[in-house]
């Protein structure tokens, strides 16, 4: 019961970096195109997740099926997104910038951004109510959307009598 709690925690931090992507495009582009910059990046983010689940359960776990156990292979197979996700979050850091206007580090040396402390920058959000009101929102939410993708295939494979890659292709 720990492991798997861990592995939540981590599923669940993972999945909280849309948020940050939101902030990120939300600050790159104007007010009078930023809706639509963020229903685009939301909608890529959400695609990713179907996207992910499809592959997962009905072109990678038979492949890695054939010489392992189904558990190991299931795990083994969680590997694959894992790579991507970093992969894709490395190549960001190295071509994109923090800002339309630069990279933080170098406004902050020409004078454009004062420096702010983590600390107090954690501080102004937590005291923040439109944070916690937000926090709440989309811990139900997205906790709503981890149970269904968790426990849609499983449903799928025992009522309707699926093999698991297409209980997990739905």
């Amino acid at each position: 019961a720990a492991s798997l709690a861990i592995t939540r925690f981590f599923i669940g931090l993972g999945g909280s970096t849309f948020v940050m992507c939101q902030y990120w495009s939300t600050s790159m582009f104007s007010k009078e195109i930023v809706g639509t910059a963020n229903a685009l990046v939301g909608g890529w983010g959400n695609l990713g997740g179907g996207v992910t689940q499809l592959v997962m359960g009905s072109v990678l776990f038979p492949l890695f099926k054939t010489g392992m156990s189904a558990d190991l292979a299931w795990r083994t197979v969680s590997i694959v997104p894992a790579i991507v996700g970093f992969g894709t979050g490395f190549i960001i850091t190295r071509i994109s910038d923090d800002c339309p206007k630069g990279n933080f580090k170098d406004m902050k040396e020409q004078g454009i951004m004062t420096e702010v402390s983590a600390s107090a920058s954690f501080r102004d959000g937590a005291m923040n109510l439109n944070t916690w009101l937000l926090f709440i929102q989309y811990g139900c939410c997205f906790g709503v959307e981890l149970t269904m993708n968790n426990a849609s295939a499983s449903y799928f494979k025992e009522v309707f009598e699926l093999t698991t890659e297409s209980a997990s292709a739905i």
